[in-house]
């Protein structure tokens, strides 16, 4: 039903002294209700958010800006949008915004400084609110200008340069130990570790906690087992290809990512051998399509959504000057198996 023509202002939209007028309070108590400042009764709030409804009332987001001085725009700095992990934290991180009235700018980094610090001053000099940035290269002291100059950055899934850059992500050395410690478990003996890019801190905490497992379990470390993935199938597939060229080869790998572990499978049934009877897998992440491989991927789930939905709701309090009561937030992964592990052949052997 169309709104009659006497509520509306001059030009056929509706206005705030409309909204008031209708609902019987003050252009002020309008503005406070819809800016989320100061004390309303709830039944003027009532009335207020039933007079926008009847109304059709859109508040005018340039103006509020200048008086709050926010946009109600966060940024996503991601380094690429082809890992599929990145489409769960971004739901959650969505989740959080469209609750609370906000909009999402995405920018990709392709894991370089340059494009990091080019984006945040631009995203700074645009008045937008803040930034969640999965991971920066950007040293330290770059980086540290633009907390300096009130410019708000939360880091998500990945660490940043700067200990004093808010950071949520899931605890990778707890997550490389269940991974490694499921493997010791059934029995394995020789575990390869297929890691992340070696210059990623993510990366360190995974091999500190596969290695930790090890030493738990009374197996030696051996670096000549851990080779490089860059959390990339074809990093898999490559990594896997030197492995089980190795004699003697292992007979389970942990692989620092679900996409790393795809291309680990491959490399399985490049080198003629098979998933779980000659080699166990794991992987970390617990993507969509970890339960379709085949056989499906046993994993480490870190919890995505919940990692973009607070990282989101830490950024927004710091929007509003808040400050952070702790810096790290650090999240519990979990193991989900599935059938790409087994105990290992026995004596070694190859099962035929």
């Amino acid at each position: 039903m169309s709104t009659p023509p006497s509520r509306l202002g001059k030009r056929g939209q509706p206005t705030i002294y409309d909204v008031a007028r209708l609902a019987g309070v003050s252009t002020a108590t309008v503005s406070r209700s819809l800016n989320g400042t100061g004390q309303i009764a709830p039944s003027t709030q009532l009335a207020i958010e039933s007079a926008i409804r009847e109304l059709g009332y859109q508040p005018n987001r340039v103006a509020r800006s200048l008086v709050t001085r926010s946009t109600q725009t966060i940024a996503l700095l991601l380094p690429d949008i082809t890992n599929p992990f990145y489409g769960a934290l971004v739901s959650g991180i969505e989740q959080r915004t469209l609750e609370l009235g906000y909009t999402i700018l995405l920018c990709t980094t392709e894991d370089d400084p340059a494009r990091e610090e080019t984006y945040l001053d631009l995203l700074r000099s645009k008045q937008v609110d803040g930034a969640l940035v999965d991971g920066l290269l950007l040293p330290a002291d770059r980086l540290a200008r633009f907390a300096a100059e009130g410019f708000p950055i939360v880091c998500l899934d990945r660490d940043s340069p700067s200990p004093s850059v808010p950071l949520v992500q899931v605890d990778n050395r707890l997550g490389a130990r269940l991974a490694t410690g499921h493997l010791t478990a059934l029995g394995h003996r020789r575990i390869a570790h297929v890691t992340g890019r070696p210059e990623m801190r993510i990366s360190q905490e995974r091999i500190e906690g596969y290695r930790e497992s090890l030493e738990s379990a009374g197996l030696e470390y051996e670096p000549d087992l851990v080779v490089s993935g860059a959390f990339s199938e074809d990093g898999g597939f490559e990594a896997g290809l030197r492995l089980f060229a190795r004699d003697p080869a292992p007979t389970a790998v942990f692989a620092a990512n679900d996409l790393s572990a795809v291309g680990l499978l491959e490399a399985v049934a490049e080198s003629g051998r098979q998933v779980p009877d000659d080699v166990s897998v794991v992987g970390f992440d617990d993507l969509r399509l970890a339960s379709y491989t085949t056989p499906p991927l046993t994993t480490v789930r870190q919890p995505a959504r919940e990692i973009g939905e607070r990282a989101t709701t830490l950024l927004l309090d710091m929007t509003r000057g808040k400050r952070p009561r702790k810096l790290r937030h650090l999240l519990e992964p979990q193991l989900v198996v599935r059938r790409s592990t087994a105990a290992p052949p026995r004596k070694g052997r190859r099962r035929l």
